[in-house]
């Protein structure tokens, strides 16, 4: 009967090295396991981190060149091409206007070519100077044609394209009832 009782513990006392191979196989597999998960989890973190920096830098990118855009610099530049296709007469390089206009569409070209590279959104930047980008397509294709006419073959290859993409844009503006501007009526108040 001793015996008996006895067997079982000098099975484990006799046999300790297999449990502790045992034991250790089993911390090596959970420490692969764990080893695994903690390489998932860090290159996770990492895309999320690395995505999250460039959707920053993105962000800050075309806030800086909208801010240019807004620029009362920028805007006599875009007044002046709109007075000068209007009137049909651009001003000739070196003339008081040239810098101005072409500081202005500088500017959109340079929005244009970071839309082009992906460096800022383009659904973005079409939501937000669609309206402006259309209203001067006519003006700056006027500009363009006076330019070449003129040797002065800069193409704004981006600028262009950055037009045409605005011009095909369906813009998602809010209409005037749902911004709460007063609704237009004709004379007879209809």
């Amino acid at each position: 009967m001793i015996s008996a009782t006895v067997a079982p513990a000098n099975f484990w006392t006799e046999n300790k090295d297999l449990l502790a191979l045992g034991v250790s196989l089993l911390a090596l597999l959970l420490s692969i396991i764990t080893a695994r998960q903690n390489a998932k989890l860090t290159q996770e973190v990492a895309r999320n981190s690395a995505a999250h920096a460039e959707s920053m830098a993105r962000t800050a990118t075309y806030q800086r060149i909208h801010e240019l855009l807004i620029d009362p610099a920028s805007a006599r530049g875009r007044r002046r091409l709109f007075r000068s296709a209007q009137q049909g007469c651009f001003p000739n390089l070196g003339e008081d206007g040239w810098d101005e206009i072409n500081y202005s569409l500088a500017l959109y070209d340079t929005l244009a070519g970071y839309m082009h590279r992906d460096q800022v959104d383009e659904h973005v930047v079409l939501e937000a100077w669609h309206h402006p980008l259309t209203n001067i397509a006519e003006p700056v294709r006027q500009f363009m044609a006076f330019r070449v006419a003129h040797g002065v073959n800069q193409p704004w290859s981006h600028l262009m394209q950055l037009i045409a993409r605005a011009e095909q844009h369906i813009c998602q503006c809010p209409d005037a009832e749902s911004s709460g501007a007063p609704e237009t009526t004709t004379p007879d108040g209809e």
